[in-house]
């Protein structure tokens, strides 16, 4: 992207023959004895603008008109340069854009296969420039102005302002305390890319396959898409739940076309091939809850055979899903909870205003089919991966921490295959890392696990998931990423949030 910076105080005679571009001043030569272009290189002088460099026209003319046609026209610099960013994060392969709006500055970084990158800083005024006219600018809101105070929320899907494969993006900004902020008020907005995976084909076993599921998982997640029941997604966010969802919707429209499928999402996210996908249809953020629970009864009263919550925030949307369970209809949506079993107990506290005993509605063996969750990993890059036992005893600490080491050794007897992130390569853009893979549990419910639940014995009901049914948790799944020498030991626990041998100490209590 080029760094275009705003100025709108040309003279009218240098219009379109100046063009700033990256802080350096670009001049069309015939301008060399102006005196004006004297006076205006004088003012962006006193601006930190320190640089010039004046070209023959009609090089000028080649290379930085397009430019110059925009320099000294603010608006339209600010949203070039919002659309060109989205374009940079699209090419780096971002999934994130932060930008922190601090008084002083704004700061602005990517996302990149799970971590948080500095992209750039920009001055004040640009930068709550930048932010305002994304809000008000590229997105389709409720508020048609952008307040810095206040949280709000928008959506990017006007195709000329998106790079190929990205179906839209999803905005959202927050207030900031700020002492720096002349009203101590600065803003974070977060920018999140939804690439348009709407190509994929194949079977759910397939699909999962690719995403980074085991042949175990593929076929509980096929069992629960021939069931009736609730079956909740869980996860935190920026950890694939829409993609997995999408996957599971789309290929049983492709397994039974036959069938009508529903979804509600607020905002939608992806466009999915087959489903009928319903609108949320109030922009006023406080009746966006009763909006969202009229679609979803709009929904029932449409004769569906499956039906797709995007996410349960509101009680209502989660007593909505019980009673199209309980009438016999497919429902997969998703929630946020730490692990599967942990969306229980988010769904008790979301109930717990609706029922005297919510354990009592949600563990009805008509009504809980399944439980999922999942985290993504970084999966080290093939050429520049480093085998942890090829590296001296004192260069592994450099590599792996030695309390990680530790864990890693209570887990897993058998290091012989593990690698750790190398130095990074012109093939991993130095990062030594390659893709994300997936870390997930799927749970498929039955009477005796249910009866667990129901008495609130989670720890009981896990137990007898993985003893009797031989389930396998996220963490071992990971374990197993890390012993096939595809995943870091420590960038795992990074993003696992539970150190490796948290099974051990959930399980029998050991340390």
């Amino acid at each position: 992207m080029e760094a275009i910076s705003v100025i709108d105080d040309i003279p009218e005679a240098l219009r379109g023959r100046v063009a700033l571009v990256n802080g350096v001043l670009h001049i069309s030569a015939e301008l060399k004895n102006n005196l004006q272009i004297v006076d205006f290189y004088g003012s962006l002088r006193r601006r930190g603008i320190l640089t010039y460099e004046f070209h023959k026209p009609e090089e000028f003319d080649n290379t930085y008109q397009a430019q110059a046609s925009r320099t000294g026209h603010a608006e339209n610099e600010v949203q070039q340069y919002a659309i060109d960013l989205i374009k940079d994060a699209y090419e780096t392969g971002a999934s994130d854009i932060h930008l922190m709006d601090f008084g002083l500055y704004t700061i602005i970084r990517f996302r990149c296969l799970g971590m948080l990158t500095d992209h750039t800083q920009l001055n004040a005024e640009l930068g709550k420039r930048l932010i305002a006219c994304i809000y008000q600018k590229l997105s389709q809101s409720a508020d048609s102005c952008f307040s810095p105070t206040e949280r709000q929320d928008g959506r990017i899907a006007q195709r000329n302002y998106l790079p190929p494969s990205v179906h839209s993006v999803r905005v959202h900004s927050e207030p900031i305390e700020c002492a720096q902020a002349e009203s101590g008020v600065g803003t974070s907005m977060s920018l999140r890319l939804l690439y348009d995976a709407t190509l994929a084909k194949g079977s759910l076993q397939e699909r999962m396959t690719a995403l980074g599921f085991t042949s175990s998982q593929c076929d509980t997640a096929q069992f629960l898409t021939r069931r009736t029941g609730l079956t909740i997604i869980s996860g935190p966010t920026g950890h694939g739940k829409s993609t997995f969802l999408k996957h599971v919707m789309e290929s049983m429209t492709e397994r039974n076309p036959e069938k009508a499928y529903f979804s509600i999402e607020d905002p939608p996210e992806y466009p999915l091939k087959g489903v009928r996908q319903v609108l949320i249809s109030s922009n006023d953020r406080d009746n966006r809850s009763s909006a969202y629970c009229d679609a979803i009864a709009g929904a029932m009263r449409s004769d569906p055979d499956v039906l797709m919550i995007g996410e349960i925030r509101y009680a209502e949307a989660a007593v909505a899903a019980i009673d199209a369970a309980l009438t016999g209809h497919g429902v997969f949506a998703t929630i946020h909870a730490n692990n599967a079993m942990g969306i229980i107990a988010r769904l008790v506290s979301i109930l717990a205003t609706h029922y005297r005993n919510p354990l009592e509605q949600i563990c009805d063996h008509n009504v809980l089919a399944g439980l999922e969750y999942q985290r993504l990993l970084p999966m080290l890059c093939p050429d520049c991966k480093i085998r942890l036992m090829d590296l001296k005893p004192e260069q592994r600490q450099q590599y792996l921490p030695e309390d990680v080491a530790g864990r890693l050794r209570r887990v897993l007897d058998d290091r012989e295959s593990v690698f750790v992130r190398g130095d990074g390569c012109e093939k991993c853009r130095m990062r030594g890392l390659s893709g994300q893979t997936v870390a997930a549990e799927i749970v498929a419910t039955d009477q005796e696990m249910l009866g667990y639940l129901r008495e609130g014995n989670i720890p009981r009901a896990h137990e007898y998931w993985v003893k009797e049914k031989g389930g396998r948790s996220y963490v071992d799944h990971a374990v197993e990423l890390i012993k096939e020498g595809m995943v870091d030991p420590y960038l795992a626990e990074e993003r696992l949030g539970v150190p490796l041998n948290f099974n051990q100490v959930f399980v029998s209590g050991g340390r």
